[in-house]
């Protein structure tokens, strides 16, 4: 049996610009947004990490959707993930106003 040791894990900070952005598209919209940090675990004795991107999940009408966001943690800045597809900042936007009208 392998034993594993995380010896660190470092959180990682939001871009307040992203959230002011998405904060003010979707302000009268009526669409919560909940926002959770990410974070990159180190493993010990290792030269080995992984990284959780930050999550935001969109709420409403009792309608979810989960976006991951990467920030500047990987090749392509300002990357999101939204049900498996990369989107930039104003194309996940546009697929989210989209998304919750479509699912009234």
């Amino acid at each position: 049996m392998i034993i594993i040791r995380i010896i660190f894990v470092e959180r990682l900070l939001f871009d307040n610009e992203v959230k002011e952005s998405l904060n003010k598209t979707f302000k009268s919209s009526g669409i919560k947004i909940t926002y959770y940090d990410g974070y990159i675990v180190k493993f010990y004795k290792s030269n080995i990490h992984s990284i959780t991107p930050h999550r935001i999940v969109f709420s409403k009408n009792y309608e979810n959707l989960l976006v991951l966001y990467y920030d500047e943690y990987h090749e392509d800045n300002d990357l999101f993930f939204i049900n498996g597809q990369k989107y930039t900042l104003f194309d996940a936007k546009k697929y989210i106003r989209s998304y919750f009208i479509n699912n009234k």
